[in-house]
């Protein structure tokens, strides 16, 4: 689907519109100051060294309880869980009750058994006898540690004490085969998306961040704009994934491109039936398709540039009007960079469905812990209410080129391009300087 906004009501409120992807693998993340933000996003590797030690392994379960502990905090904030629709991941319940069995066979992409050897083990490194047909890489899956490596991605109990445990099939990064069309689509989206256990038929939960995608060379030859074009996470096919995988599946060209379009019909007709459940998903907001996690950055050298293309009469106008934006506060080292100038950039170009992040790809806040340590603290100007505002869009002052400006009940927001100045209503705290520990 095109970018669309989220079908809930918009806020104006600076403290809600305030967004961060969390990846805390210890253990639970702090519910409470998860909360403090509009949107959290609970990636799946969180709590991953609780996850990976159980028999069999828990991640959907986690996902949803660390959810409803953040809903339970503040049922205003809007909490999200992971998903993904090119690799079947066994850590998963759901996923693991259907790669266990045989009537779902079809959903899997399968190892080309005519290989004399394959790119990646077919079985277990700590049980030999348990192997799959169906192909599966070990990238990011937890593993027993070994002398040679010690620390994996994810640490599962001991062999003697049954090892990693997903099911009948050794853990691994599974993929989907969308050349099953409407069975395994179906299956994907009323119980994988839209299910109660974990999914958005869960009260708790409100949105997805749906990873990974699948990409076609003859696609990209036929038409270079593309979103993903031209491949290269690493190669064609699905992103993320060993990148001899094309030749471990006998996998064509063609057949990719098969794959990369019924992937693509099955990801148009997820996105409509979240939006149609009421829910959102991360891959709708502007400039997020594919996976994308990396926010809008204000630059000193081209604030004039950026604010033009945004503000009144600029080409970007309708996009930060119309569609949902991620803006990012520009971090140096050890603190924010430039704390009132990202705010006033916000302020100035936002629509009605926007939200302010870490500056980074992933927008991973350092959350607090329920202690207060550990992370980074929200800034007080991130509490201030401005109101909502007065002018419909900023515009540029015509007596003094390169600055900005956009009248809020609070007061006046303006951004000198010029000097780099910003200017926030009277009386709202600004001026803090924040470092991470």
């Amino acid at each position: 689907l095109p970018p669309t906004p989220p079908p809930w009501k918009p806020t104006w409120s600076l403290g809600r519109s305030t967004l961060s992807m969390v990846i805390h693998r210890g253990g639970w993340s702090s519910p409470t100051h998860g909360a403090e933000f509009g949107i959290i996003s609970y990636d799946w590797s969180n709590a991953k060294a609780q996850w990976a030690m159980q028999q069999p392994m828990d991640c959907q379960e986690r996902l949803l309880q660390q959810a409803q502990m953040t809903k339970n905090a503040n049922p205003s904030s809007h909490v999200f869980v992971y998903r993904n629709l090119v690799k079947a991941l066994p850590w998963f319940s759901s996923v693991r009750k259907i790669l266990n069995d045989p009537a779902y066979s079809g959903f899997f992409l399968r190892f080309d058994s005519s290989q004399p050897a394959f790119h990646v083990p077919a079985c277990a490194a700590e049980n030999a006898s348990k192997c799959s047909e169906f192909y599966h890489d070990q990238l990011q899956t937890p593993e027993v540690p070994t002398e040679q490596k010690p620390h994996p991605d994810g640490t599962c109990p001991p062999a003697s004490d049954g090892g990693c445990d997903c099911g009948v099939h050794p853990c691994g990064e599974y993929l989907w085969d969308h050349r099953n069309g409407s069975q395994l689509r179906e299956w994907l989206i009323f119980e994988h998306i839209l299910g109660p256990d974990g999914g958005i038929g869960s009260p708790a939960i409100d949105g997805l961040f749906i990873d990974d995608y699948w990409c076609s060379d003859l696609i990209c030859d036929m038409d270079p704009s593309i979103a993903g074009c031209p491949c290269g996470d690493p190669v064609q096919g699905p992103t993320e994934v060993e990148r001899h995988n094309q030749a471990d599946m006998g996998l064509t060209d063609a057949d990719i491109l098969d794959l990369t379009r019924a992937w693509n019909q099955t990801m148009g007709q997820a996105q409509q039936a979240i939006l149609d459940a009421g829910a959102y998903t991360w891959s709708l907001m502007h400039g997020q398709h594919n996976a994308n996690a990396m926010p809008a950055l204000l630059a000193k050298a081209s604030c004039a540039q950026q604010l033009r293309e945004a503000c009144a009469g600029g080409p970007e106008l309708k996009t930060w009007q119309e569609q949902a934006r991620l803006v990012g506060v520009v971090l140096n080292g050890g603190g924010f960079a430039q704390l009132a100038q990202d705010i006033a950039f916000f302020l100035l170009a936002r629509g009605p469905y926007a939200w302010l992040g870490w500056g980074t790809w992933g927008m991973c806040w350092p959350l607090l812990d329920d202690n207060g340590s550990g992370g980074v603290p929200r800034p007080a100007v991130l509490e201030e209410d401005f109101g909502e505002p007065i002018d419909k869009t900023c515009w540029e002052r015509p007596d003094e080129p390169g600055v900005f400006v956009r009248h809020w009940t609070a007061g006046l927001v303006e951004l000198n391009c010029n000097t780099f100045e910003a200017k926030l209503p009277a009386g709202v705290s600004h001026t803090e300087d924040f470092v991470v520990e």
